[in-house]
């Protein structure tokens, strides 16, 4: 691992611990043992920190989306749980960005606009997403505009579960995560064909 790889690493350790707004650049040159000139030398700042951070993270996360197709095969019923559970694990890798998403691209303009180019992104898989599930026969036809609110909310469900069990005091385990697996097959449930009712049956949970 680099340099630059470790002070990526350690700063998403020391965030994750004590949030962006306390943790300084020395803090991290010292939970590293080296220099703050040595650490200047890789980013300027915070800022820069942060959005290699976020580039880290817009990676990963399409890499392992793209594995899970790949194995699973896209627009499947397997395919949408296993990415679910991915994305929560994900999601709590980076749990300090998501804890303070609104505020740190509201304070940074260029992460604002890393953010946005990737939520874009994001949203146009999962619409993508459903559309080759209807082209399998998972899903019932949808017009258009119904399938690209489906997949907002889908997306929604998906980006901010993790919030939605922290700030109502919930911990993030197996049994909750599973939780979120149970939400989003309620809301696909309604479109399902009835072929594809019995293989939407994640691990047997909601019936």
């Amino acid at each position: 691992m680099t340099t630059r790889e470790r002070i990526v690493e350690t700063a998403i350790e020391l965030f994750n611990t004590s949030g962006t707004r306390t943790v300084t650049t020395n803090h991290v040159a010292a939970a590293m043992g080296i220099s703050p000139g040595n650490l200047y030398y890789h980013f300027r700042n915070k800022e820069e920190i942060i959005r290699a951070i976020f580039t880290q993270m817009h990676e990963v996360g399409a890499r392992e989306y793209l594995a899970i197709n790949a194995e699973r095969g896209p627009g499947t019923a397997e395919t949408m749980a296993e990415t679910f559970v991915m994305i929560q694990r994900f999601n709590w890798r980076y749990r300090f960005f998501k804890r303070e998403l609104t505020a740190l691209i509201m304070a940074d303009p260029l992460l604002g606009e890393q953010f946005v180019a990737s939520h874009r992104a994001n949203l146009a898989m999962v619409d993508a997403a459903l559309e080759r599930s209807i082209a399998q026969g998972f899903l019932v036809p949808l017009a258009e505009p119904v399938r690209k609110l489906l997949a907002e909310q889908v997306w929604m469900m998906t980006l901010f579960w993790l919030n939605y069990l922290e700030v109502g005091g919930e911990e993030v385990t197996d049994e909750t995560l599973e939780r979120g697996i149970d939400h989003l097959q309620l809301m696909l449930g309604a479109y399902l064909t009835d072929a594809a009712k019995p293989a939407l049956q994640f691990r047997g949970r909601s019936a």
